[in-house]
């Protein structure tokens, strides 16, 4: 028995269906996940790396207080779109904040930002107890 089958209806409700399944994956960031960011760790700091696309320094705001780093601020839509009606959005806008717990000591004093290209640089040294230490092996 041939069973009339529309292929491409078939495949429409099947991409319906693995959307629910994956939900807002790969769609635009909630604002709890924006910024995207990565932490890094060596011997003698922690970097937090932030993308922040259209961002300036002025629009952002790092605080760090009892082992959380703080990155807030405001992702304004472009000028050249501002007065245009949305088709499609997957950059966020608007007021953002995103929280880390560092759970190294950091060294508050020396906590320093650059921002460059979009990305924001928070580097933060540990302090000297929370760095790694060599212990050597006496002989007996």
């Amino acid at each position: 028995m041939l069973w009339n089958v529309d292929v491409w209806r078939e495949m429409e409700r099947l991409r319906r269906e693995m959307d629910g399944l994956l939900g807002d994956y790969g769609r635009a960031a909630p604002s709890a996940a924006y910024p995207l960011i990565n932490v890094y760790e060596n011997n003698d700091n922690v970097v937090v790396t932030a993308e922040l696309p259209g961002a300036t320094r002025d629009t952002v705001s790092i605080t760090f207080a009892d082992g959380i780093l703080t990155i807030s601020g405001k992702q304004d839509k472009p000028v050249s779109v501002r007065n245009m009606t949305p088709l499609r959005i997957e950059r966020a806008e608007g007021d953002f904040e995103k929280t880390v717990r560092i759970a190294t000591k950091i060294d508050q004093n020396g906590i320093a930002a650059t921002f460059s290209d979009g990305i924001l640089t928070v580097t933060m040294p540990k302090v000297e107890e929370a760095k790694p230490k060599t212990i050597t092996i006496e002989a007996k």
